[in-house]
């Protein structure tokens, strides 16, 4: 299995090689040390883990960075998405708001005028009451009158 390496600038490498710059060119001349170029500067490879370059630092930073963009753009659809159906319901729930005080009003209405059609029936209930009342004793009288 391949150990994980780093790849370090040469300052780096000299103080964890504990050799100097000299000596650490020296190497790298005689390819006793593998190093990576990129443009002017030059990385020697450590053992321990892999240290990335600076292209490649950047270039996983910019991928991050479109990553983030999009989730952003994606959160930000979402959020205008769930405003207009909150704009919606809002309105959808006035309109009901509105409707159910028509009917409130039309139910107050119908109650006012059952209770007024009651005391009319019980007016009119003492009223049939009274003239059969009345009657019978207008017949009892005219039964008595004939008997």
């Amino acid at each position: 299995m391949d150990e994980p390496v780093r790849w370090v600038s040469k300052d780096m490498a000299a103080r964890e090689l504990e050799v100097s710059l000299s000596t650490l060119d020296r190497k790298i001349r005689q390819g006793e040390v593998e190093v990576l170029r990129e443009g002017r500067r030059v990385y020697v490879r450590v053992e321990g883990p892999e240290y990335l370059s600076d292209e490649e630092l950047l270039r996983r930073a910019k991928a991050r960075t479109n990553e983030l963009e999009e989730a952003v753009r994606r959160w930000e659809r979402i959020a205008s998405e769930l405003e207009r159906e909150r704009n919606a319901a809002k309105s959808e729930a006035a309109d009901w708001e509105d409707e159910y005080e028509e009917m409130k009003e039309l139910y107050l209405r119908e109650c006012a005028e059952h209770e007024r059609t009651e005391r009319w029936v019980g007016r009119l209930a003492r009223a049939v009451a009274l003239l059969v009342v009345l009657l019978a004793v207008s017949l009892l009288a005219v039964w008595r009158l004939l008997a």
